[in-house]
Order: C-alpha cells, then sequence, then structure tokens
C-alpha cells in the first residue's frame, strides 16, 4: 500500500508544480503590463440554440482599472470604464447607459478573471485553478478556474495562456446552463503608453441617457 501512495504523490507532484509555475507566469506577466491594447473576437454559444454569434473589435485597457472595448461588427458599439463610471453606447439606439459602478459590466466586476487584466485582482485571490483536459485552440495550455464564491455570470473559467510567458490567449465564460462566452485576442501590442483620454468618454449630444439608478440615487450621469 505504502509503495502505491508513494506513486500517486510522485505522478503528481510534476503537475502541481506544472501549474504553480504557469500560475505565476500569468500573474508576473501583468504585474509587468502598464497598459496593452488587442484585436479581439468575442463569440457566444448558447447550448439549447445550437447556434453561435461572433462579434469582432480592437481593447485597450489601461492601470488600474481602465478599459475600452470598441465593437466593429456585424454592430458598432462602445463600452468604457474610467476607473470611475462605466459607459455602454449603442449607437444604433442612439442611447449610452452609465453605472456609477467602476466595474459595471461585461462581466467586470469584482471575482472576474478581466480584473486581473485591469490590474485590480490576482488570479488566486478569486478562483482555484487546476489544469484542463480541453483543447487549446491558440497553440496555448488551457487552465480551468473554479471562483472560490458563487457567481451568477457564470459558473466556471477557461484560460488558454502562453506557456512561455503566461500571457492570456483565450477567455472563456461557462454558466450554469452550459452557454459559453468566449474571448480571443490577437495583435497584442503592451506597453504602449496609452493616454488617459482613450478612456475618458463624452457623451453624444441628442442620445438618450440611461443611468443605473441603484448605484446613483440622483440620476445624474
Amino acid at each position: 500500500m505504502l509503495p502505491l501512495l508513494l506513486a500517486v504523490v510522485v505522478s503528481t507532484a510534476p503537475t502541481e508544480d506544472r501549474l504553480l509555475d504557469l500560475v505565476s507566469k500569468i500573474e508576473s506577466h501583468y504585474d509587468a503590463v502598464a497598459d496593452f491594447e488587442a484585436g479581439f473576437r468575442q463569440r457566444y454559444q448558447r447550448r439549447l440554440l445550437r447556434r453561435m454569434v461572433e462579434e469582432k473589435g480592437t481593447v485597450s485597457v489601461k492601470k488600474p482599472g481602465r478599459m475600452r472595448w470598441e465593437y466593429r461588427s456585424p454592430e458598432e458599439k462602445v463600452f468604457v470604464t474610467d476607473g470611475a463610471k462605466t459607459y455602454f453606447y449603442l449607437p444604433a439606439e442612439n442611447q449610452v447607459m452609465v453605472s456609477h459602478q467602476p466595474q459595471g459590466a461585461m462581466g467586470m466586476e469584482e471575482g472576474s478573471p478581466f480584473e486581473l487584466l485591469a490590474g485590480r485582482g490576482r488570479l488566486r485571490d478569486s478562483f482555484t485553478p487546476s489544469l484542463s483536459d480541453e483543447p487549446a485552440t491558440e497553440g496555448g495550455i488551457v487552465l480551468r478556474l473554479d471562483p472560490k464564491k458563487p457567481r451568477e455570470e457564470f459558473e466556471v473559467v477557461e484560460l488558454e495562456v502562453q506557456p512561455s510567458d503566461g500571457r492570456i490567449l483565450r477567455v472563456v465564460l461557462i454558466d450554469t446552463a452550459s452557454n459559453r462566452t468566449e474571448f480571443l485576442f490577437d495583435d497584442v501590442r503592451e506597453n504602449v503608453g496609452l493616454p488617459e483620454s482613450l478612456f475618458r468618454f463624452a457623451i453624444p449630444s441628442g442620445v438618450e441617457v440611461v443611468v443605473q439608478q441603484s448605484d446613483n440615487p440622483n440620476g445624474a450621469p
């Protein structure tokens, strides 16, 4: 019995070491990144409907907590968080939604994997990571992230990363109904000195402004 137990310990040790090394690389990589910009594809796959919707655009991130997602196709829209408020602009509907929660929407709340990109959190603070059996689609290694606290937006996260330096290649949010929201990043440019003005949103004249009343009792954007 003792030899069997020793064999199990020896066989699992390299896997655990590999996991810890990869997580450390991810955290160290984003500790050293002050800002970045990239192209992205966002795919929604609904299990029951058996169909997928894909959107494309560019994303810009600057620490601490600033993000700008510009969707180019199939419909133009802009999501901006400046560290104090968030704005979601839908030109086709002539509407801007404003939240006074810094992370606001897009799954950017506390405990989201996107916190790591925005310099707001640490991977191991919010998740229990493990190596995943899911296939890599971008040539990386896939981690499974189980939230330490229950989340409404997702039940589990898949994170595909570049093993050499820990750069995130793909993020997949999976909910309790097995619906998948996937973000893929390409043409990543890091530490480019993005201007603060990129994360300031001026509400266009004449658009409808919808303020989330629960976090701003005065109702003013």
